[in-house]
């Protein structure tokens, strides 16, 4: 009986304590409709372990307006105690009071932040030195608030830029509209909010699980993931996000990954690829997850193959991204039939790589098609990874001509390179993964 006492004792100690930790993770909660903050709220502390300081700066205001920037943004911008209470978790539900954005397409919001034709960036320097086309993005105040991308991008930068190690989530909005049109208003503003946010890599909250699959973040305990096999690109090879990986989550790595790898083979004889980084498994490994991480250095699929998915998957034919990855989980599952395998999409961290600056969203698109058909689940780094920036050329180097490039090899506040994460940038892809591996499914 006295041991039955001491245990429960000690039980009740340990949550008392667990929600006074709860209860000191600050966060900031801003929202444009005060008909439902106070629910928000009252989940964030109650379900969460967040303790959410209601900035009521924006009732009623608007994301949006024809040219230039929004009073109601303006405001935002403008506040100054904004970084007094130092918040770990950033939550915006803007929007709510806008109308639809009438061209809210991928390519309509990638013409609103980027600048056509490209200019011209140096890669390396010295005899590696290489000049080729990027995608730059408008100067700031040519960035109008006309549709959804320009003003959350202009809010979420601005946050990122003075509370840098915030953890940001948009929240989905909502009214109480209760015509069928006015749904569907609620539904089509959503799915353009949800296209902004992964644009910028930022994960979009449409309900508690959303949220709740990352209290590990705030709540500081430690998953135990067991062991990890990991097949991928340079992102693996350099090992900035693994090595955040074992500092938040206990873990065993067997790390495969090779610098420039594909997902897919080539007709070529390329021979770097993550199918043939299954000539290197370790002989005796029994790995709890294996994570595919590829596709960065690809290109997309086009629509008539994509549509031939199925078939391709079921003949393994390995120059598309369905038949790669169908051969990959084929070989792994054989050989580790008990292991839990993931697709790993590519994020939007290497715009100033390239003039199609939103090719990550397209073959992530892709990947988790192919990953459906296959059935095996998704951890979306395009989606949730908090890397994408924007190269606008904040060093002020060269003009963007052949004669005068910008300089690419200058490090930002999340990679060392513009391409790859540096330890920052490695967080936030090692908290997205443990968020995913530990949701409930």
């Amino acid at each position: 009986m006295h041991k039955i006492l001491k245990y429960i004792t000690l039980s009740l100690t340990l949550f008392c304590l667990s929600m006074i930790m709860r209860a000191q993770t600050p966060a900031l909660f801003i929202s444009d409709n005060k008909y439902v903050a106070d629910s928000w709220r009252w989940m964030f502390s109650l379900e969460m372990g967040l303790t959410p300081e209601n900035m009521n700066i924006c009732f009623d205001c608007k994301l949006k307006v024809n040219h230039g920037v929004s009073d109601d943004v303006a405001r935002i911008l403008a506040n100054n105690t904004l970084t007094d209470k130092n918040p770990r978790v950033i939550l915006l539900q803007l929007g709510c009071n806008d109308s639809v954005d009438a061209m809210g397409s991928l390519q309509e919001y990638e013409h609103s932040l980027f600048d056509y034709p490209f200019g011209k960036v140096c890669t390396k320097t010295g005899t590696m030195a290489r000049t080729k086309n990027i995608a730059v993005t408008k100067d700031l105040t040519r960035i109008t608030n006309a549709n959804f991308a320009g003003s959350l991008y202009r809010v979420v930068n601005h946050f990122r830029t003075i509370l840098p190690d915030s953890r940001i989530f948009i929240l989905a909005t909502n009214n109480y509209g209760k015509t069928d049109k006015d749904i569907e208003m609620v539904q089509q503003r959503n799915e353009q909010i949800k296209l902004v946010a992964q644009m910028l890599c930022v994960p979009f909250v449409s309900d508690a699980n959303d949220l709740l699959k990352y209290n590990f973040v705030w709540n500081h305990f430690r998953p135990n993931l067991g062991t990890m096999l990991l097949i991928g690109d340079s992102y693996c090879f350099t090992r900035k996000w693994t090595g955040e990986l074992e500092k938040i989550a206990y873990v065993n790595l067997i790390n495969l990954g090779k610098t420039s790898a594909t997902l897919k083979e080539r007709s070529n004889g390329h021979t770097n690829t993550l199918g043939n980084q299954l000539l290197r498994l370790p002989v005796s490994s029994e790995p709890d997850y294996i994570l595919i991480e590829g596709g960065i250095n690809d290109d997309p699929d086009i629509d008539k193959v994509v549509e031939n998915y199925p078939e391709h998957i079921q003949n393994l034919k390995r120059t598309n991204f369905g038949g790669a990855l169908a051969y990959l989980v084929k070989q792994l599952r054989n050989k580790y039939p008990k292991a839990k395998i993931y697709a790993v999409t590519p994020g939007g961290l290497y715009y100033g790589h390239t003039n199609t600056p939103f090719d990550f969203i397209i073959k992530a698109n892709q990947i988790r098609t192919a990953a459906s058909i296959i059935g095996i689940p998704t951890i979306d780094w395009d989606r949730e990874g908090r890397l994408s920036f924007v190269f606008n050329n904040s060093k002020g180097t060269g003009n963007g001509s052949s004669a005068s490039p910008f300089i690419y090899n200058v490090p930002s506040l999340e990679t060392g390179d513009l391409l790859h994460p540096n330890e920052r940038g490695g967080r936030y892809l090692a908290e997205n993964v443990v968020a995913e591996l530990s949701k409930k499914r």
